[in-house]
């Protein structure tokens, strides 16, 4: 991709660690032995670094072999890709919606991905 879009920039190091499978519902790891490939992008004090087109091609290359986003990083997933990416995403919304009937722990970030 980099060598594709030659104006994309990518900063070093890329992070990555494995980890083994577990049964937390809305886990990237859900059932499955897992491999975690962070990037990093460096935004320097006052500074704007060109950064979406970057992420945005990583983000599609991940969608593309499997991957799930860590629930902490910057993503541009919807409800429709979690139910495709998470088996336990159905049962997870029922629970949710169950125990907030009314949505007072929703925020922007969470309704898009709920709603």
């Amino acid at each position: 991709m980099l060598e594709a879009h030659p104006k994309v920039v990518a900063h070093f190091p890329v992070e990555v660690r494995f980890t083994r499978g577990d049964d937390i519902l809305l886990s990237p790891c859900f059932r499955r032995d897992s491999c975690y490939m962070n990037i990093i992008m460096y935004r320097p004090y006052g500074k704007d670094v060109s950064r979406l087109d970057y992420w945005l091609a990583y983000e599609s290359i991940m969608k593309k072999v499997g991957g799930r986003p860590h629930w902490a990083k910057a993503h541009s997933c919807t409800r429709k890709d979690f139910e495709k990416m998470y088996p336990a995403f159905p049962k997870f919304c029922a629970i949710r919606e169950k125990l907030d009937p009314t949505g007072m722990f929703l925020n922007a970030y969470l309704e898009k991905v709920f709603y």
